[in-house]
């Protein structure tokens, strides 16, 4: 009986030992929800520039079809849209829009090799945006200075085209734009901060189009009530 009493201890110790492993630490909880998240993050930050309408025409080119810009740019910007030049246009942007939509090309994306660091902004944010639950931030057992490195099998997109490469594997610095690496963009992100119950969050993104040509956004984040990470809101906090 005492021989199955203690098998039954050492059981019971083995299983208590097990629970307590499957406990994951702070950053392995923190990399759970960004690459669970990662898929809605990039349908915020990334978009097709090919797929956007052309912009205006300059006022040279009406003042050549005929139209008076100098009098009223948007009345004449207006008459030009009724205009056979202009359907022919727009016609032939569809076209081209259509073919990209169709064919089966990749899309390749430079990544960040890791994900480091806070904002400490990001902590006033935090608290502001969701003033109304009253969080707290552990803000005493804040590392501001570690991260973690990211695992590229893990990156997945709702966008079945996009394929993510380290940026390391580029060359530093502008010569990344040049044509030969056929880049739509670098992407980057910040790590999340979380409040006390981890409920909520809030994480930096940058999204680069070209040399002079992106922008950042502040993404707050949330569970929701079936245990869901959502996006609840994004600010834009600069351009260039």
């Amino acid at each position: 009986m005492m021989k199955f009493f203690n098998i039954l201890i050492f059981i019971s110790i083995v299983h208590f030992s097990c629970e307590q492993e499957k406990i994951p630490t702070n950053l392995e909880f923190e990399q759970k929800v960004f690459y669970n998240i990662f898929p809605k993050l990039v349908d915020l930050t990334y978009y097709d520039l090919r797929l956007i309408p052309p912009p205006p025409p300059p006022s040279d080119y009406l003042e050549e079809k005929g139209y008076d810009v100098k009098k009223d740019y948007k009345k004449a910007y207006d008459d030009w849209k009724k205009s056979d030049d202009y359907l022919q246009r727009y016609k032939a942007w569809e076209r081209e829009r259509d073919s990209i939509v169709n064919d089966n090309a990749l899309i390749y994306i430079a990544f960040s090799d890791s994900i480091a660091g806070f904002d400490k902004e990001d902590m006033f944010e935090l608290l502001n945006h969701f003033k109304n639950e009253k969080l707290i931030i552990d803000s005493k057992n804040l590392d501001f200075n570690t991260g973690f490195k990211v695992d590229f099998n893990k990156l997945k997109s709702n966008n079945k085209k996009l394929r993510f490469k380290p940026v390391s594997s580029f060359p530093e610095g502008s010569e990344i734009w040049n044509d030969k690496y056929d880049l739509a963009g670098v992407l980057s992100f910040s790590r999340i901060l979380f409040d006390k119950t981890k409920s909520y969050g809030v994480l930096n993104a940058g999204f680069m189009k070209g040399r002079l040509n992106g922008g950042g956004l502040r993404i707050f984040i949330k569970k929701n009530k079936k245990g869901t990470w959502i996006i609840d809101e994004i600010k834009e906090i600069w351009i260039s």
